[in-house]
């Protein structure tokens, strides 16, 4: 009986430390191919150019660049927010239904690999114009802030509530142990 009791509790309370799924990110068909703009005092302060010659050379080659991806962005608006809505609308039953996953992944590599390949073509070559223009160590620290960018525009995955570590956890675990700050 004692035992039923205590089987009855451990099920109990793994019920209710089970994890539901996370919800649904918002998708963003723009981010995921790539488009954004430079914004182009802002990089002149980041990559540190201070003669004025490299300076307007650096900025006429960043506003062709944004002029491209604007028509790039122009052209597949409609696409790009046909995707979106159909991904936002569905994307709670792709978990449910594998076929479904398949057929949204096959219209995005459909809608956004062609626009994220042409920005790239785009960005070599703005790679390759300020290379030519900036010093070792500002072209360094262009590749930086290019990727940081990027970076930028990938989502962030929710955190639940259930997954926060305690402060507390292993604190006794270097006792005794050479090297460890107590």
């Amino acid at each position: 009986m004692k035992n039923n009791i205590l089987i009855l509790f451990l099920l109990q309370g793994f019920l209710l430390l089970a994890q539901e799924p996370p919800k649904m990110l918002k998708y963003d068909a723009e981010n995921s191919a790539n488009i954004f703009y430079y914004q182009i005092d802002e990089v002149a302060k980041k990559i540190k150019v201070k003669k004025e010659q490299v300076k307007n050379v650096t900025r006429k080659a960043l506003i062709d660049y944004n002029n491209k991806i604007k028509d790039i962005s122009f052209l597949n608006f409609q696409e790009l927010r046909e995707l979106e809505t159909l991904i936002n609308s569905v994307g709670d039953q792709v978990r449910g239904n594998p076929d479904l996953g398949r057929k949204l992944r096959k219209n995005i590599e459909i809608v956004i690999l062609p626009i994220r390949d042409s920005i790239e073509v785009h960005e070599k070559k703005l790679n390759s114009a300020l290379e030519t223009i900036l010093s070792k160590r500002q072209y360094k620290r262009w590749l930086k802030y290019q990727r940081n960018q990027k970076r930028s525009l990938l989502p962030e995955r929710p955190r639940s509530n259930n997954q926060s570590i305690p402060s507390n956890m292993n604190r006794r675990s270097n006792r005794g142990r050479p090297n460890s700050r107590f």
